[in-house]
């Protein structure tokens, strides 16, 4: 009977000690698994909160960037008017440097050719029969009111002081004496010079009576920068 007890007794032991092992065991196991449920929740909330914050900062980048464009925009802006200023003012300037005869300039127009009458040698007056300043003028003239850009005699450029004079039977323009033939070049509408000389009653109509005069249109005249003091007037 004892006997019996003591097995008994052993068997509750053993099967006690047994329970509290595997408790222990599930609990260990329990306890880890909330560990590691506790440690992934802590890196699921900062990898969270580093997400949040990264796209923060990338919505603060965008708006600067933004900023930056819209800075770029306005100088971009700011340069284009100052180059398209700069244009205009650079044409001006060439424009007036055409006028003031101080560049070579080039360009369609015309090129009008006077020389004396073939009947000068027969004539009781040869001076009818030969060019004067006036007549050179009267086409200069002509040609300035039908838009001639730029006009030169013999070579030597127009400006706004310059002067044609005669003596004897040749001309100074600039100060410069040439004698016939005279070649008068203009830059300008090759079309509308020649019809302005050719009017009826016009500058050619009437010289021809007395002079020989020819007109050539051409694609392209070269005619010289002036030589000289512009602001000295030629007399």
């Amino acid at each position: 009977m004892g006997r019996h007890k003591f097995q008994l007794y052993l068997t509750i032991v053993t099967f006690c000690t047994g329970f509290l092992v595997a408790t222990s065991i599930e609990t260990t196991k329990l306890l880890r698994t909330e560990r590691l449920n506790d440690l992934q929740f802590q890196q699921e909330t900062q990898l969270n909160e580093r997400i949040l914050a990264e796209k923060e900062q990338n919505r603060q980048l965008e708006d600067q960037l933004l900023d930056l464009q819209r800075q770029v925009g306005k100088v971009e802006e700011a340069m284009a008017q100052r180059k398209s200023e700069a244009a205009e003012i650079l044409s001006q300037l060439e424009a007036a440097r055409m006028m003031a005869g101080v560049v070579p300039v080039e360009g369609p127009g015309v090129v009008v050719t006077m020389q004396d009458s073939q009947n000068a040698a027969n004539s009781a007056d040869v001076t009818n029969y030969i060019v004067h300043e006036q007549d050179v003028r009267l086409v200069v003239n002509e040609l300035r009111a039908a838009g001639a850009e730029a006009i030169s005699i013999n070579g030597q450029r127009l400006v706004s002081n310059s002067s044609i004079r005669c003596v004897g039977p040749t001309i100074i323009v600039n100060g410069i004496k040439s004698a016939a033939p005279f070649v008068i070049t203009a830059i300008g509408d090759p079309n509308t010079l020649e019809s302005a000389l050719n009017l009826p009653g016009g500058v050619l109509q009437t010289l021809r009576d007395f002079v020989q005069i020819e007109v050539a249109k051409k694609d392209k005249v070269i005619l010289p920068a002036f030589v000289g003091d512009a602001k000295t007037k030629h007399s």
